[in-house]
């Protein structure tokens, strides 16, 4: 007995220094809010979670591997608040590395550049942010949503004298689509029965962002290939341009994003561009106004149609890690279209015609730990 306490106090001797270089850290977002709101004849009144950020659990951590080199690691589940579904089912992202000088190499399911390169007053917020609401409704991959995080990725991430670039390169990047021994085949109409090659899913990205004090400038280019060699079928191609600058007593931020063959469609387009306003009230306030527009061609048969959506909101922060808010967003649709946060969070009864307005109105609280 005295010789195994021996063997293994030598053990945890020789295995502390190892220990003493790994770090893991749990960290998450706690968000819910109360919403009212209508669009067209369908009206919503509901607890709902993520009014300013997607709620989440998240584990990352990192090892010294000598000479400048880490291992790094992350697992980040997304779930809902309001319900406590999406734990277990929800990765938002899960990813393992290296990382050092030359920054990180990274390889799992992880954000393209589009999800962090938004310049938006909102803080990219899905119900209150005119950007997040309107990139999202066209299925766009630039924006801080489920489109911009990417299975089977390989990314680089790095930091240079403050320019920050970012390159992500997707492997079959989730079109539904079959195996077959002369290639693949898409299993949906009106596109099933035509061959292509079985890499030509996959998606890639790069991101370019300077910040340099007030000013922040970036750009992002982003592609989603398609399977298929359907005559009504093309890439998903999209770039934005943005930047943001802090004058002291307000900070503006705008951006301009263009998509073509939106959902892989051909000539099924969307051109969106916004501007918001952030202005600090006291010491830990912050009024937030935007607007966007966004006009989709070839959308539901119509040659073109416009959403309009405009935002104001006020953020308080109650301590470092707590924040409360309040927010109206108002989002008006040409026929044809049916775009607003009212028609994603109350699908129980399907709206009845495009063109119709949405409105709603919320009040929340965010905890960050």
């Amino acid at each position: 007995m005295q010789k195994k306490l021996i063997a293994l106090a030598i053990a945890g001797l020789v295995s502390a220094p190892v220990f003493a270089q790994s770090n893991v850290t749990i960290y998450g977002v706690a968000d819910a809010y109360m919403g009212f709101g209508s669009h067209g004849d369908n009206d919503m009144a509901a607890v709902n979670s993520g009014g300013l950020s997607g709620s989440r659990l998240g584990f990352r951590g990192t090892e010294d591997l000598g000479n400048g080199l880490k291992a790094v690691f992350t697992f980040e589940q997304g779930y809902k608040v309001d319900d406590g579904t999406g734990l277990g089912d929800n990765s938002r992202q899960s990813f393992v590395g290296l990382a050092g000088a030359f920054g990180a190499v990274t390889l799992g399911r992880q954000y393209a550049p589009g999800y962090d390169f938004q310049y938006d007053a909102l803080q990219s917020s899905p119900v209150l942010s005119p950007q997040a609401i309107l990139s999202g409704e066209v299925g766009s991959s630039i924006d801080a949503s489920n489109g911009a995080r990417w299975n089977n990725s390989v990314a680089y991430n790095g930091m240079f004298s403050g320019l920050k670039v970012r390159a992500i390169y997707s492997m079959a990047a989730g079109e539904d689509t079959v195996g077959a021994s002369a290639g693949t085949v898409t299993a949906t109409p009106p596109y099933a029965g035509n061959w292509a090659d079985p890499s030509d899913d996959d998606a890639m990205g790069l991101g370019l962002e300077y910040a340099n004090g007030p000013l922040k400038v970036g750009a992002v280019y982003q592609v989603l290939q398609t399977a298929s060699n359907h005559a009504l079928r093309d890439d998903q191609t999209e770039w934005l341009l943005g930047g943001s600058y802090n004058f002291g007593v307000a900070t503006l931020a705008l951006s301009y994003q263009d998509a073509e063959s939106l959902g892989k469609v051909k000539n099924q387009d969307a051109k969106l561009w916004q501007v918001g306003v952030l202005v600090p009230v006291g010491a830990a306030g912050n009024v937030h106004l935007a607007y966007g527009e966004v006009k989709a061609d070839n959308v539901i048969g119509f040659d073109s149609a416009k959403s309009k959506s405009y935002t104001l909101a006020y953020t308080h922060a109650l301590s470092k890690r707590t924040t409360a808010y309040t927010g109206y967003n108002r989002t008006d649709n040409d026929t044809g279209l049916d775009f607003g946060p009212v028609a994603d969070l109350d699908k129980t009864v399907p709206l009845r015609n495009g063109g119709e307005n949405s409105d709603l109105f919320v009040v929340g609280v965010r905890h960050t730990f």
